[in-house]
């Protein structure tokens, strides 16, 4: 597994995080079309997707079903708090026997987020620093056509 895989799993720890209340208590996004952008240090690479979060995507999919799904491994969590409009997370994933702690800080409104990732993997006794951030926006309220 390499570094960028690392970062991806680690990643996928908080991208659900930066999440509005609903009703119920349940923490979701709105719907829309969204603009993601992601930089890890080190890396002049920036990346950037675009996708469409549908009604029907942000009712099947709470925080805390997002949250039980994490990464290929096994996560645990040392710190999870959510709230006026700011996120910690801190833990730990093992993932084919390798483990990778994490803490993870951000804001949030009901159509933006972002995160600010740093996680250390030990790889063969050789440890992996990833420093990553990643800012999402809404950039329209309805999707367009054909996008996905």
């Amino acid at each position: 597994m390499n570094t960028t895989q690392f970062a991806l799993i680690a990643l996928t720890t908080l991208l659900a995080a930066p999440l509005a209340a609903s009703a119920a208590g349940e923490t979701r996004m709105s719907p829309g079309y969204y603009e993601t952008t992601t930089r890890i240090a080190g890396d002049p690479e920036v990346e950037r997707k675009r996708e469409c979060l549908t009604p029907a995507e942000v009712q099947a999919r709470p925080l805390e079903r997002v949250l039980a799904e994490l990464t290929e491994g096994r996560c645990t969590f040392s710190q999870r708090q959510i709230g006026g409009g700011r996120f910690t997370f801190a833990g730990a994933c093992v993932n084919e026997g390798v483990r990778t702690t994490f803490r993870n800080t951000g804001t949030y409104t009901p159509t933006s987020y972002s995160v600010n990732l740093n996680s250390r993997t030990m790889v063969g006794g050789t440890p992996i620093d990833i420093v990553m951030t990643t800012t999402s926006r809404r950039i329209a309220a309805v999707c367009p056509s054909g996008a996905r």
